[in-house]
């Protein structure tokens, strides 16, 4: 079995004799197996308390159960392949051979997992994990949350990264790094500010001595703010452009000035850095040629200018309706500033040839402020959502003085008021949906008790559909933001064309990969049945809806209680080897069941 490709043999530290022994293998397959049988890429059959299942012309059978929205729940213990009666535990690199994937694509998939698992190991091996995350600061649970995504098998891939880099630049250790900057000749960045004056910006992001600093390093290289602006760079992303920013640095349109200014940290996402300096300051978004999950985690050039737009039209539509200003339970992280290299070379004097370069680099060099303050100026305490379905070192949940202090049902009610209904309520009244996964959440609460949920991250993850906004005259002139909006391939940017894609995804993000792991976590932790869980939710909803009778032809139109739902096939995607591309397979609805009075819901 070959491995990863960014970690040498000599740094293996999952090696072949411990791999039966792993913890962390036993994770990965178990995740693996999950999202196969949940996306229907290994059809079987399910008798109540076992799988059956093949892969290719091995069997296997796995013993679980099937939780909220048909998802698939494994007993990591009890996951086997099966040889002549006999069982055997399950080969990670011939159950991956066996999947239905693109050439070379399986290939691929086995060394992310792998990755995964070595990374795993690592954390293990030389972090000291906090004994109780409860009262850890909100930068210090970004950092202490090691756990991953619960769904996704590449959890921790990183592809690009070696141990040195994940030590240096993964959330888990913590270790605080300044940015890297370059100069680059105006006419190839596009600047988008939130004020007039670019010195004032930059004086008030980085302060005076930084801002000195870097105008010394301009003026070492004889060059000045005329003809270059400014643009933070990751430091890994830095090392690992070297070649490629070869020919611009030697043709002076690129400038290196070193490292300078505040200290950040990555965040749970990685990509998003907060500053730890001064965490009341921006935190930075920066593009990472790293693929992590299913993406590679780079930044679209057309979304960096869009991204102030889309949070002040957001802010726009939360401040003008009312129900918002009696509920105040949202709030959001504005995205208000942003520089790109430019991807559109039409309008340069330079020939294209010349400009080969810009267009190599322009999804690798950008960079996003987000406004923090929603998070650290509030008088509440901010927790990232993901925490509240996990357990801590102990084996108690993170939540479970919360749950013994407020009462579950109680909690679960209030929970569902501050963080259902208003994201319900931006896309039943005004038509946007929002990607509400855990990592673009974070929950304002009272020791323990639900204040506020705050939202960021717009730029990639808001959707709609023209007819069904209600004010679409203030929707913003997206044309005029970038080119490639002028005449945008169906469902390729921010505009779907149809109702039933701004559904999807919020169950996708909010219920089915979100809340359904909180739903779980009660059942396995404190009996509390996800049927209730899912009560609750219907009642919540049932409670908006008779608030919005104004707008109750809206509400049929999404038709949330379908029996049947189409939901992102997150596995099937990956194993295409094609990241733009959507994949979907059809679930079971358990708000379809309870509404039809259903006494057990049925998954």
């Amino acid at each position: 079995m070959s491995l990863p490709e960014s970690v040498a043999p000599e740094q293996s530290i999952c090696s072949h004799q411990a791999r039966s022994g792993c913890p962390h293998r036993a994770r990965v397959i178990r995740q693996l197996v999950e999202a196969a049988l949940f996306e229907r890429v290994l059809p079987y059959q399910y008798d109540g308390s076992w799988f059956t299942f093949r892969a290719g012309a091995q069997a296997y059978r796995a013993r679980g159960k099937l939780s909220g929205f048909g998802r698939v729940r494994l007993a990591e213990k009890d996951i086997w392949q099966l040889n002549g009666g006999l069982q055997h535990s399950v080969d990670l690199a011939s159950l991956v051979q066996a999947l239905p994937a693109s050439a070379g694509v399986g290939e691929r998939l086995l060394q992310e997992l792998e990755q995964t698992i070595a990374f795993c190991r690592w954390n293990q091996e030389h972090l000291n994990p906090s004994d109780n995350r409860r009262g850890l600061s909100y930068i210090a649970l970004e950092s202490a949350i090691h756990e991953g995504h619960p769904y996704h098998p590449c959890f921790k891939s990183r592809t690009g990264f070696n141990f040195a880099d994940h030590a240096q630049f993964g959330p888990e250790a913590g270790n605080p790094f300044q940015l890297c900057w370059l100069a680059v000749q105006r006419h190839y960045l596009a600047i988008y500010l939130d004020c007039p004056d670019e010195q004032e910006f930059w004086l008030r992001e980085l302060g005076l001595a930084t801002w000195q600093q870097l105008q010394d390093a301009m003026a070492a290289q004889d060059i000045g703010l005329t003809d270059y602006a400014l643009l933070p760079v990751h430091p890994w992303q830095l090392k690992a452009l070297q070649a490629t920013l070869q020919q611009a640095v030697a043709q002076k349109h690129l400038i290196p000035l070193g490292s300078a200014g505040d200290y950040y940290q990555a965040s749970i996402s990685l990509r998003t850095l907060l500053n730890v300096s001064h965490p009341d300051k921006a935190n930075i978004k920066l593009p990472l040629n790293v693929v992590n999950s299913s993406s590679l985690r780079t930044i679209e050039p057309h979304s960096v200018g869009t991204a102030p737009v889309l949070s002040q039209w957001l802010q726009r539509l939360i401040n003008q309706d009312p129900w918002f200003s009696q509920y105040t339970t949202l709030d959001i992280q504005h995205e208000y500033a942003g520089m790109v290299l430019k991807d559109d070379v039409t309008c340069e004097t330079d020939t294209k040839a010349e400009n080969d370069w810009l267009l190599q680099l322009a999804p690798s060099l950008s960079v996003i402020f987000r406004d923090s303050r929603a998070i650290h100026a509030s008088p509440f305490t901010a927790t990232p959502f993901v925490a509240l379905s996990l357990l801590e070192a102990d084996g108690d949940a993170f939540i479970a003085p919360w749950l013994q202090h407020y009462g579950i049902q109680n909690w679960v009610r209030r929970l569902l008021e501050v963080v259902v209904l208003p994201v319900w309520h931006l896309l039943v009244r005004h038509g946007i949906a929002l990607e509400t996964h855990a990592q673009n959440m974070t929950l304002l609460h009272d020791h323990g008790w639900p204040q506020k949920l705050v939202l960021r991250d717009f730029h990639e993850s808001l959707e709609f559909v023209c007819e069904f906004l209600a004010a679409p005259e203030q929707q913003p002139h997206f044309a005029a933001l970038h080119p490639d909006y002028v005449r945008p391939a169906p469902d390729r940017y921010y505009w779907m064309s149809s109702v039933e894609a701004l559904r999807e995804l919020l169950v996708d993000t909010l219920f089915v990969y979100n809340l359904a792991e909180l739903a779980y976590l009660l059942e396995q932790q404190f009996d509390y049945p996800e049927s209730r869980f899912w009560l609750q939710l219907d009642e919540a909803l049932s409670s908006y809806a008779d608030t919005a009778k104004d707008w109750s032809g809206r509400l049929a139109q999404l038709d949330l209680y379908q029996a049947q739902i189409q939901t992102e096939s997150l596995l099937r995607k990956k194993l295409s080897g094609h990241s733009n591309t959507e994949f979907h397979h059809t679930i079971p609805n358990p708000l379809h069941q309870i509404r039809r009075g259903a006494k057990h819901v049925i998954y």
